[in-house]
C-alpha cells in the first residue's frame, strides 16, 4: 500500500505545484548599431518584454543580450511600435541618475519610433514556448525575428517551424 500512495502523492504535488511545461516566452533585445540607444517603449508587446538600455554589440550572441522572460501566454497587439532614444556616440556618460521614490528617468536625448504589422512578422496574437529577437541596426532599422516550436494559433496549440533565420 505505501509503495502505492508515495508515487500518487509525489504526482499530485508536482502536478499542483505547476512543474509541468510552462508557456514561456524570451524576448530578445540587441543593438548592433554604434551609439547606445535607450528603449523607452514597446506599444504591442506585453509591459515587462522591453529592455530599455541597450549599449552597442557586435553579435546576436547569449552573452550580449538584452532580455526578459514570460512564463505564460503572451498577448501581441496588431501594431508594434518601438520606442528609442539615441545621445549619439557619446551615450549617457555615468547613467541615468534615479530620484528616490520617482519613477525611472527617461533619458534625453532624440527621440524615434518603428511600426510594425504583427502579422507581416508572422507573429501570432498569442504566443507561447517561442523567442521573439529585436536587433537594432541602426539608421532606425529594426529586425524582427521569430523563433520557437510552438505558437498558439485561436484556441488550439499547434507547431510551426520558426527555425533561425525566420522570414515572413
Amino acid at each position: 500500500m505505501k509503495k502505492l500512495i508515495i508515487p500518487l502523492l509525489l504526482v499530485f504535488a508536482c502536478c499542483g505545484s505547476g512543474c509541468g511545461v510552462s508557456a514561456e516566452v524570451d524576448f530578445e533585445w540587441f543593438n548592433l548599431s554604434t551609439n547606445e540607444i535607450f528603449v523607452t517603449d514597446a506599444v504591442g508587446l506585453p509591459d515587462q518584454s522591453w529592455a530599455g538600455r541597450l549599449m552597442p554589440v557586435h553579435g546576436e550572441d547569449q552573452l550580449s543580450v538584452a532580455g526578459s522572460v514570460i512564463m505564460e501566454t503572451v498577448h501581441i497587439k496588431d501594431r508594434i511600435v518601438i520606442k528609442w532614444k539615441g545621445n549619439g556616440k557619446q551615450g549617457w556618460p555615468g547613467g541615468l541618475k534615479q530620484v528616490p521614490l520617482q519613477p525611472p528617468t527617461i533619458p534625453p536625448g532624440v527621440g524615434h519610433e518603428a511600426e510594425f504589422k504583427r502579422a507581416d512578422l508572422g507573429i501570432p496574437a498569442k504566443l507561447s514556448h517561442a523567442k521573439v529577437r529585436f536587433t537594432y541596426l541602426g539608421q532606425d532599422k529594426w529586425r524582427i525575428k521569430i523563433y520557437g516550436p510552438t505558437t498558439t494559433f485561436g484556441d488550439s496549440d499547434q507547431v510551426k517551424d520558426f527555425s533561425p533565420p525566420y522570414k515572413p
